[in-house]
């Protein structure tokens, strides 16, 4: 049968697929290697509404929520950049001069995660330096802070909650991750190959 096929050729097949499923994993680790090592800090911050007590509970969540995201896009803004790169404790020479890479690196070295229902953003901030990172992250929040009654007025408050959390080891890239994900394609291209072998039944 078949199934019976699949299962002698792939125990006879295993230090095939052993071998393919090793080298992919290494391949990962050493592009994994190529990438720039990066910390990470992470500062919270709580969004509130002073006008939402006449909403009920979802809504106002859902509604808070929605702010949340909306902040998290403004980070990624020119005008945002810039005044975050104003504070004389930034290292501005980081990011190139090109418009196009600048926002490119800049959306690669602030993510931002919104706790599902609350206000609670986590701000995370990716830097080869752990003191640059820290700094990012203080200074995000803090602006975050300044600019969101422009947006959507003073009855909208972001709060510091937390203090900054920097990483003890590289963030960046996520060796473990990048590992697994070659090991998976290496054993994936090589049970593909042990099929392949399998002939069709006349």
């Amino acid at each position: 049968m078949p199934s019976q096929n699949f299962v002698r050729l792939f125990m006879r097949s295993w230090k095939f697929i052993l071998l393919t499923t090793v080298i992919g994993a290494l391949l990962a680790l050493g592009l994994s290697f190529t990438q720039t090592l990066k910390y990470s800090s992470t500062e919270r911050v709580l969004i509130t509404q002073t006008n939402a007590t006449g909403l009920d509970p979802y809504t106002a969540i859902k509604s808070t929520e929605s702010i949340a995201n909306n902040l998290s896009e403004i980070i990624y803004t020119t005008s945002f950049f810039n005044a975050v790169m104003a504070k004389g404790s930034i290292d501005a020479s980081y990011f190139p001069q090109d418009e196009i890479n600048k926002r490119k690196l800049w959306q690669q070295t602030i993510e931002t995660q919104v706790a599902p229902g609350t206000g609670v953003v986590s701000i995370i901030a990716y830097h080869p330096n752990r003191d640059q990172a820290t700094e990012l992250a203080v200074r995000v929040a803090e602006e975050l802070a300044n600019v969101t009654p422009n947006y959507f007025g003073y009855s909208v408050r972001v709060q510091i909650i937390d203090d900054p959390l920097p990483s003890r080891f590289f963030a960046k890239p996520e060796f473990l991750r990048n590992i697994a994900i070659g090991a998976v394609l290496g054993l994936l291209l090589s049970a593909a190959w042990v099929l392949g072998r399998i002939k069709p039944v006349a």
